[in-house]
């Protein structure tokens, strides 16, 4: 009987130490929210001080986690943006530079759908041979969402299990179609999603990349009408009062999680696509930012909450970027990021204080595709920001900024200091040396 009763223990045991690394693993793979604004200034919320416009969700979630109030974009123009996002890659990297493919001379791409779908098509073929945070999510057990924009094609071919996004050129697809409606109209695929990925018992990852606050600045009139009589002029109102429904559809995505006992299992990334400062004098149009290397085109504070798992902190020095997004996701993940990745993990600032540098390329909206092996065609200007130095490099000349002392970068310094111009310049070079082109 001993024997026996000795027999079943061992027997137990080994079942038991079986399961416990499969549910250790489970336990440790929080869900991700990754909450993407498009278009909007650095300024433009309630945590950075703004004195009018209110972002009460999204205060909350930086008050709740890791903030650094000097993030960085990759490049101030949306495509470019979001390929870095999603392959941890400078856009000099994946080819995608920007928005569109050069139509051949003499034709445009409404009366040409068929050849500008093959060219998007030739645009898009790089990223699947390029490194993936979602895709690598998918191969490591997430259901993945993609929502809002969305350029490459059909989401599903990039790691995505559920997508709002169609991408058919033939069916008006480009940068969003259908998926564009998320924030805007409907709330409900993202809930769906979750109670899916809930009832499969999968850790989930949720790409919001809402059409917010980008134009058309057609916010609801009970927004509107709250900032119509304090802001400056309409188109301003109406662009403050498009910020704000950015921040409801984020907080209806945080109390729906709250609602199903979610919320402590998720981290939450927040970062923005570009700048965007207000035309005073025209609708739904920006100047001096979006497309621009200049601060109001670059800067974004990038937010990294994780009930329990993240310290509070609020960084006002530390340089942060876009590019470390993907590796964060997926050290938070327990998955090791592919190697071409050369960004850090966001949840450890030290790391982030020992580089204290940043790099953007800045590129034509419409990328010539008989020329991406030449990653000066095409070329706006590079940017380094090393601690609060700046140096724009444009091809008509150099620009030297001291960030802590104009934060607006309006005083070229690049005449009073050639050492330190020589200096960036080097950093520069030795930046695209250490960052080849992916999947040449």
């Amino acid at each position: 009987m001993n024997c026996i009763r000795i027999s079943l223990i061992a027997a137990c045991l080994v079942l038991i130490a079986g399961a416990w690394p499969a549910d250790q693993t489970q336990a440790k793979q929080p869900n991700v929210v990754f909450l993407l604004s498009d278009d909007q200034s650095w300024t433009d919320y309630g945590f950075m001080g703004h004195p009018h416009i209110q972002t009460p969700n999204i205060d909350q979630l930086a008050k709740s986690g890791l903030v650094y109030e000097r993030g960085y974009v990759t490049a101030p123009l949306c495509r470019p943006s979001l390929a870095s996002l999603a392959t941890g890659l400078y856009p000099h990297q994946t080819g995608i530079r920007g928005n569109d493919p050069v139509m051949p001379t003499g034709l445009n791409r409404k009366k040409n759908r068929q050849l500008f779908a093959s060219l998007r098509k030739r645009m898009t073929a790089p990223l699947h041979q390029q490194p993936s945070f979602i895709r690598s999510l998918k191969d490591n057990g997430y259901a993945t969402l993609q929502t809002g924009k969305w350029w490459e094609e059909n989401p599903l071919d990039h790691g995505f299990t559920d997508a709002m996004t169609h991408g058919d050129v033939s069916r008006g697809g480009r940068h969003g179609d259908v998926g564009l409606q998320i924030g805007r109209t409907t709330m409900k695929p993202v809930y769906d999603f979750v109670d899916s990925a809930v009832e499969d018992k999968k850790p989930f990852f949720i790409w919001y990349g809402v059409f917010l606050p980008h134009a058309p600045h057609n916010a609801p009139d009970r927004l509107f009408n709250k900032y119509k009589d304090i802001a400056p002029n309409e188109p301003t109102a109406r662009y403050w009062a498009n910020v704000e429904w950015l921040d409801e559809g984020c907080g209806q995505i945080i109390q729906y999680l709250k609602d199903k006992g979610l919320y402590e299992d998720t981290i939450f990334v927040y970062t923005c696509d570009n700048g965007w400062v207000q035309d005073p004098n025209r609708m739904n149009t920006s100047i001096r930012s979006k497309r621009e290397p200049v601060e109001a085109g670059i800067r974004t504070p990038i937010i990294i909450t994780h009930p329990g798992a993240v310290k509070p902190q609020r960084d006002s020095s530390t340089l942060a970027s876009n590019i470390d997004v993907a590796p964060t996701i997926l050290k938070a993940c327990g998955i090791e990021p592919p190697k071409e990745m050369s960004g850090l993990d966001l949840r450890d600032p030290e790391a982030l204080r020992q580089r204290n540098r940043i790099f953007v390329d800045v590129y034509d909206h419409d990328s010539d595709l008989e020329q991406l092996d030449d990653i000066d065609n095409g070329l706006q200007a590079r940017v380094v920001i090393d601690g609060w130095d700046k140096l724009i490099v444009r091809p008509s000349g150099k620009e030297l900024y001291d960030l802590q002392e104009d934060p607006d970068d309006r005083n070229d310094l690049a005449a009073q200091d050639a050492d330190k111009v020589q200096r960036l310049s080097n950093i520069i070079d030795e930046w695209l040396e250490s960052t080849p082109v992916i999947g040449k």
